[in-house]
């Protein structure tokens, strides 16, 4: 049995991936600020620690004895990092640096970060690997980066940092978000009759939830390599235009509305290879995102989630609901 933190355990990744390791035997210790989900009660693998990754020193007791960290604490995404950017770069960028010094001092070893296949930014019609120029398009893009560069610089026999960058994430989770492309548009299409597609020609790559939590797990008991570890995390299959989405969830879902709004472009735009992780990692995800879509559309005609517009399900209404306590506590 290894003992596992991961950080940011409570949202939508780390939700699923903490029950991955821990399901496989491992002692895993959540390490997070109870955000976006309330600390639920610990298990007999499963122990949770209140603290903010900007602030290690008042935690980072959890991590002696640790054989890895996954690292997925974040402001996550292009919306919820521009509410406020010094907070993103606190807590996506320092945050991090302060973290890998933690993990010096407890002498952890192996540090497994969540980046994002949106560092790339636009692949100008080329599919992109982990060798390819990073043209980031967003704060939370520029932070991720940032913060790989710093990781992959500390890199040493102590210290054997593993970048993911994941593509866009879908699919069921404890901690379920809406503010994802293809569960939102999922919601939408079963509870509105409607699929709203902004632009639609960009393309996006796309993973399961559960495939990225494996993925995690791989990256955790790899024998760590003598040149820089960065990973795609995705599928060459999954990569998708927008337009495609809403047509595959059109057809899923049936006698649904698909609009096209052909005025509003998203600049980011990216095919990306993932057959570099296949060989490193033995990375093969067993969902495609018909799966997600399926699984999705059955739990809210289940009666699930028909509240899918509330803040709960978005990171980017619950960091602006929470600046807006920090405000008014301040005046």
């Amino acid at each position: 049995m290894s003992k596992i933190v991961v950080t940011g355990g409570l949202g939508y990744l780390g939700s699923v991936l903490v029950k991955h390791l821990a399901d496989r035997g491992n002692e895993v210790v959540v390490v997070d600020n109870g955000l976006v989900r309330r600390m639920p009660s610990d298990t007999e693998r499963i122990r949770h620690v209140y603290g903010d990754v900007r602030e290690p020193a008042e935690w980072e007791e959890a991590l002696r004895g640790a054989s890895g960290v996954v690292h997925l604490a974040a402001i996550v995404g292009d919306p919820a990092c521009d509410l406020d950017h010094e907070l993103a770069w606190d807590t996506n960028y320092l945050g991090t640096i302060r973290l890998a010094e933690a993990c010096g001092r407890a002498g952890v070893r192996r540090l497994v970060f969540a980046s994002t296949c949106g560092t790339y930014g636009v692949s100008r019609g080329e599919t992109a690997d982990v060798l390819s120029p990073l043209r980031p398009r967003s704060v939370y893009a520029e932070t991720k980066v940032r913060a790989e560069h710093y990781l992959l610089s500390r890199r040493s026999d102590d210290f054997a940092p593993s970048i993911l960058r994941f593509a866009t994430v879908y699919g069921l989770s404890p901690r379920m978000r809406f503010d994802l492309a293809v569960n939102i548009m999922t919601a939408q299409a079963v509870l509105e009759r409607k699929v709203t597609v902004h632009g639609g020609r960009q393309w996006r790559p796309f993973v399961h939830v559960r495939d990225a939590a494996a993925a995690a797990t791989l990256a955790l008991a790899a024998k760590p390599a003598r040149e820089a570890e960065i990973h795609n995390c995705g599928s060459d299959a999954e990569n998708y235009s927008l337009a495609e989405v809403g047509w595959t969830i059109q057809q899923e879902v049936g006698d649904v509305e698909l609009d096209i709004l052909e005025g509003i472009q998203d600049p980011r735009d990216y095919r990306v290879g993932f057959a570099k992780t296949e060989r490193a990692l033995g990375f093969r995800p067993n969902h495609r995102l018909i799966d997600g879509i399926r699984e999705i559309k059955n739990a809210v005609r289940a009666g699930e989630y028909r509240d899918f517009t509330s803040t709960r399900y978005s990171d980017f209404l619950i960091v602006r609901q929470m600046l807006a306590a920090v405000t008014r506590l301040a005046s």
